[in-house]
């Protein structure tokens, strides 16, 4: 399989997951606007990274039909996938600490039943 090929195919997932978090965050923001406007917060979270997949995804579809190998839209392709992962790495951090806390926090509260 080509190079081309791959980003064609990169270009059709990222677009698909792109479109489905950018639409799923965009209703978890407004959903959680009438609970209170922090909770928002994730849903616009959500919205940011559907966005930053639909801006890899026009890159990698630019890659995928020009003649040449575009040294600019590959650089930009790859900002918008690192923006995305450490996004996403910043937050599977912050789950894993309230994971830690929550669970600790329990075995406290049934520790000090005793």
């Amino acid at each position: 399989m080509s190079l081309r090929q791959k980003f064609e195919e990169f270009s059709t997932w990222a677009g698909i997951v792109g479109w489905a978090t950018t639409i799923g965050g965009a209703i978890q923001a407004i959903f959680g606007l009438f609970a209170f406007v922090i909770g928002a917060l994730p849903g616009i979270i959500t919205l940011i990274l559907g966005i930053k997949l639909l801006g890899a995804k026009r890159y990698a579809k630019n890659l995928a039909v020009s003649q040449e190998l575009e040294e600019q839209d590959l650089i930009l392709l790859i900002q918008e996938m690192n923006t995305y992962f450490k996004i996403q790495g910043v937050l599977i951090i912050i789950g894993v600490i309230i994971f830690i806390i929550a669970v600790a926090s329990g075995i406290i509260a049934g520790l000090s039943r005793f």
